[in-house]
């Protein structure tokens, strides 16, 4: 069966696999043939998700989900030749359906019928109508989409477009301040966000706290979580023509832009590169990440620490490293809060 839908997956949609298995779309260009994207929800007669008669539970741990695809379904990890990487993808030719944002939120605008839909259609509508985004260029995600939701799921959201990204940032900025509906985290959710997302560090996670609370994107909306991902166009996005991974790094430098660091992928760039594992090796002037809790984590001007995977990326403009980040323990913290 063909995907149902149209134009190629990007970040925030979900491909469905004839074996039921359901998967997260991971960036905005692939290679051919496949889509890269990683498991996120797998059949389960004891599961605790429902859709129909079906059961379903949801994996998120890399690791895990690496292990479970090796274990029982190697069709999913594919070596990316652009990457350099055995990663979890999906052969266009084993996509039964294509979940995509913008073909899930017209139903929940029109006629929202749980809490959760009413919800989303409150804050969508409010961020269209406070940035001038139209809903057109928005969509919903997650378990929403999938109808997979329970009673206390996140409120997903995902608005396209470089413009549209700023003016939606910017227009929840000025909800949050001035709607008393629309908040940050408050410090025990902060907390569990902070666990959740940074508990492989080793580093103590009250680091984390603080950066979670300050984080537009993230938040409380009538009391429930939200995100909202940011996310470019794909001829807005340049990918590199390949890259090939070093080994794993540990690093401190000075973030020198930060602007794209609200969208998902993020980006920041990078100066006054200085090494702490191993003692030496290239100039890196990016950090990169596809994962969603990487965005707003650093301001220009801050000196941060990471750790992540060195990458060797070739680019029009030549040969450049950068640190991918995602990976279990990876993470990116201020300098600053780390000497606190």
């Amino acid at each position: 069966m063909a995907p149902r839908s149209t134009g190629e997956p990007v970040e925030g949609s979900y491909v469905e696999t004839e074996e039921g298995l359901i998967f997260s779309v991971k960036g905005l260009h692939h290679p051919e043939g496949m889509i890269i994207a990683y498991l996120r929800y797998v059949p389960d007669p004891e599961g605790d998700r429902r859709r129909g008669p079906s059961k379903y539970r949801r994996v998120y741990d890399l690791d895990e989900t690496q292990g479970f695809l090796e274990a029982h379904y190697p069709q999913y990890l594919n070596h990316v030749e652009e990457r350099g990487l055995l990663l979890q993808s999906v052969p266009l030719d084993r996509i039964v359906k294509v979940y995509t944002p913008r073909d899930g939120i017209q139903p929940v605008l029109e006629s929202p019928r749980t809490e959760l839909e009413k919800t989303s259609a409150k804050f969508a509508s409010a961020i269209s109508s406070e940035s001038g985004v139209p809903p057109g260029e928005m969509g919903v995600s997650g378990s929403l989409l999938l109808g997979l939701a329970r009673a206390a799921s996140d409120v997903d959201l995902i608005v396209y477009g470089v413009n549209n990204g700023f003016k939606a940032h910017e227009a929840i900025r000025r909800l949050r301040e001035g709607s008393g509906w629309v908040k940050p985290y408050d410090t025990v959710g902060a907390e569990k966000i902070a666990a959740e997302r940074w508990g492989g560090t080793g580093i103590d996670l009250r680091v984390f706290v603080h950066a979670e609370s300050c984080k537009v994107l993230h938040g409380l909306v009538d009391g429930r979580e939200y995100f909202v991902r940011l996310v470019r166009r794909p001829e807005e996005y340049d990918i590199g023509l390949a890259s090939r991974a070093i080994g794993r790094v540990k690093l401190r430098a000075t973030v020198t832009r930060a602007e794209e660091c609200i969208f998902t992928p993020c980006t920041y760039l990078l100066g006054d590169c200085e090494y702490i594992e191993p003692e030496e090796g290239p100039f890196v002037t990016q950090l990169n990440s596809y994962r969603g809790k990487f965005t707003e984590q650093a301001s220009e001007g801050e000196v941060v620490e990471v750790y992540g995977s060195l990458e060797e990326v070739r680019s029009k403009d030549g040969i450049l490293h950068r640190v991918m980040l995602g990976g279990r323990g990876d993470y990116l913290v201020p300098v600053s809060l780390l000497d606190r």
